[in-house]
């Protein structure tokens, strides 16, 4: 069995590279609500149904990887996520939601769990 404590270990053994872990509450109409956030995301806007913007505080070389864990409420499924814009080398994120190809939001009460991988190196 892997040892317990290897993970806290992974991210920094790989130069510049940062997890960014926030957790955003949606509400009425797919409004975004920041609640654990460590400093390095600004905010965080719904644009229209299924699109957000997130603003880094900070700008970084690249985005290695955004994953998100939605807490959902019922049993309907969550919507699938993508990045539709990288410019964080700006301090900006656009990510999308849909289902079955259809721009959506997450539902009022969901939770979104991100983990924002980024690289403050160039080599």
């Amino acid at each position: 069995m892997a040892n317990r404590r290897t993970y806290q270990f992974i991210g920094n053994n790989i130069p510049g590279v940062s997890h960014i872990y926030v957790r955003v509450n949606i509400g009425a109409a797919g409004a975004p609500t920041l609640v654990a956030n460590n400093g390095f995301i600004s905010a965080m806007v719904r644009n229209s149904a299924g699109d957000y913007t997130i603003t880094l505080t900070d700008a970084w070389n690249a985005l290695l990887g955004v994953q998100v864990t939605t807490v959902v409420s019922a049993a309907a499924a969550a919507p699938d996520m993508r990045v539709k814009t990288n410019s964080v080398t700006s301090k900006s994120l656009g990510i999308v939601f849909s289902s079955a190809g259809t721009a959506t939001d997450p539902a009022s009460g969901e939770i979104l769990l991100l983990d924002i991988v980024l690289k403050n190196s160039s080599i």
